[in-house]
């Protein structure tokens, strides 16, 4: 009986987990993660401004394991040993494979800023999310830094949240132009949404140092804080050069269109924490990784059956919904950019069938 282990539980594994639900195969599968739940990434912000619980934004690994007929065992991967087919966890154990698949997100870009470290809030990996929305809830005076889609949604969530508590905005620091990956329109909409609402904004400046109470820039701003939540865009998990694996210059797993190692067709990775070599600047979001997702477990079952694989092709424009606080939403999608409540419901709409997808009793 041929063995495929699954490291991590990443939106592409759980439309494996789920496929198996419905396609009893031959082999054995195992699946490792660091924490029993996975959440749910495009509902954070929803969570922080306090319009889902934690069940609506989780999803109980083991329940969706067992039902699927896969062994889960919680953990993290330390290497992996491609020719020999085996992983190292941190307990010690030896995992080995026939067929391996990695779809462990990213890890948080920046954090070697003096005092970042040290002081910083982080949501990677995300099991972290709970702890870190309840000190960012608590807090007197909270600051995000990063004017991604990430930091900008929080920012956002945070302020509708403590307007409620008379309580003032959150202070926005970046050092770039906000959404600065998104059309011109859609930076000075959101700009301006943001000015609209009172957030404090450092645009264009960098973080220099961190105490423990005051952010300090570049240009010698000094930013009070009590919690500061570090959203500064992803970075690539250390696992692939530590396992001397083929990565790209940041370091992510360098996969094929067929999402398989060239080098060791038996690897396979989606998601985050890879680079596909065809589309070297294919976003980091996790709408791409729902598109990986078939791609993924079609080409696994093939190279099971020693069949030929699918090509992943991306499309060349995604819709993005970024939530804006008060039931509002940011909506792009090429050219088209639209605030408006129906967004924030097309938004919801979205999240909610994908979690009922997974859901499960517990």
């Amino acid at each position: 009986m041929k063995k495929l282990l699954l490291i991590g539980a990443g939106h592409a594994h759980l439309h494996i987990m789920k496929k198996l639900q419905e396609e009893k195969g031959e082999h054995e599968v195992i699946l490792i993660s660091p924490s029993e739940y996975q959440y749910y990434s495009g509902m954070f912000s929803g969570y922080l401004e306090g319009l889902y619980n934690k069940e609506d934004m989780r999803i109980h690994i083991p329940t969706l394991a067992k039902e699927a007929g896969i062994h889960f065992t919680e953990g993290a991967a330390l290497s992996i040993d491609a020719k020999a087919k085996v992983v190292l966890t941190e307990k010690g154990d030896i995992l080995s494979y026939d067929v391996l698949s990695v779809d462990i997100g990213s890890l948080t870009a920046g954090i070697d800023v003096p005092g970042a470290r040290k002081h910083a809030l982080r949501i990677k990996p995300n099991y972290r999310f709970e702890e870190v929305a309840k000190a960012m809830q608590a807090a007197e005076t909270p600051v995000v830094v990063g004017g991604g889609a990430a930091g900008v949604e929080m920012a956002l969530a945070l302020t509708a949240k403590r307007k409620l508590e008379d309580k003032k905005p959150v202070a926005l620091i970046s050092h770039s132009p906000l959404l600065e990956n998104t059309s011109a329109k859609a930076q000075e909409k959101i700009k301006q949404i943001m000015q609209d609402k009172s957030l404090p904004l450092y645009l264009q400046e960098k973080v220099a140092n961190v105490t423990s109470s005051q952010i300090i820039t570049t240009t010698g701003n000094q930013i009070a804080y009590d919690e500061v939540l570090w959203l500064t865009g992803p970075k690539a998990p250390g696992i692939f050069r530590t396992s001397q694996l083929p990565v790209d210059e940041a370091g992510y797993l360098l996969v094929e269109d067929t999402l398989q190692v060239k080098e060791y067709p038996a690897i396979f990775a989606a998601g985050d924490c890879a680079s596909i070599r065809q589309y070297p600047d294919l976003p980091k979001a996790g709408v791409v990784a729902v598109r990986q997702s078939e791609i993924l477990w079609a080409n696994i079952k093939g190279f099971l059956k020693e069949a030929n694989g699918r090509r992943f092709q991306p499309k060349n424009t995604y819709l993005s919904i970024l939530s804006t606080g008060q039931k509002q939403g940011l909506l792009l999608y090429g050219r088209i950019v639209l605030h408006h409540p129906l967004s924030w419901k097309l938004k919801n709409r979205i999240d909610q069938k994908f979690m009922t997808t997974y859901k499960t009793n517990v």
